[in-house]
């Protein structure tokens, strides 16, 4: 068993997160704990109309996560999550602005002290162009025009958002393995104490 409890797999858009929750909840015996993006009503159309349904998409992904997350760490059991309920912030930061932002800001902080913080959170960092060919190579028609621009910016809000996270570790893991030998490298890192804050790994 790992020695931390609620772990928390982050990176950006196809970065092969929900792999890799999935292979090491089976490995370790926890509970796989995945985002539930579809649904998600206001998806598709963020993609078509950006500006338009930037904080209907994001107010319905804060909810969603909200309860998902308070409902699955109240039965106490050792989790795996294929996202970070801060990621919500992160997204908001690139997609939204001025007062819409600031709404947005409220609303998650007002919900945020609500939930428990992971005990461990692992940031798959991918390249662009790597990500532009894995969400290709994953079919989902709606995210086939993601620009290479818009997943620098996410990178970069999550670098932002983790460069000043002091509430737990995080492992910013650069890596070119494929799904089976990242699971067992990574959990080789779960024998490992890590400091709060944001931890460099190389790979």
């Amino acid at each position: 068993m790992s020695k931390y409890r609620y772990i928390a797999i982050e990176g950006n858009i196809g970065a092969g997160k929900s792999t890799l929750a999935k292979l090491l909840a089976a490995r370790m015996q926890h509970e796989y704990m995945p985002e539930h993006f579809q649904d998600n009503p206001f998806l598709h159309s963020f993609y078509a109309s950006p500006e338009r349904y930037a904080l209907s998409v994001e107010l319905a992904f804060l909810e969603e996560r909200f309860r998902h997350v308070r409902d699955a760490v109240a039965v106490d059991k050792w989790i795996i999550a294929d996202y970070l309920w801060e990621k919500s912030l992160v997204f908001a930061r690139v997609n939204l602005k001025g007062e819409e932002l600031k709404l947005f800001e409220r609303i998650y902080h007002h919900l945020t002290t609500q939930l428990p913080v992971p005990d461990l959170v692992i940031y798959l960092h991918i390249p662009s162009e790597r990500l532009l060919k894995q969400i290709a190579g994953r079919g989902r028609d709606f995210e086939q025009k993601i620009p290479a621009e818009y997943l620098r910016d996410v990178a970069s809000g999550y670098r932002d958002y983790f460069a000043s996270e002091r509430r737990f570790p995080v492992l910013w893991l650069n890596h070119d393995l494929g799904p089976e030998a990242l699971a067992q490298y990574v959990a080789r890192l779960m024998d490992r104490k890590f400091p709060p804050g944001l931890n460099m790994i190389e790979r």
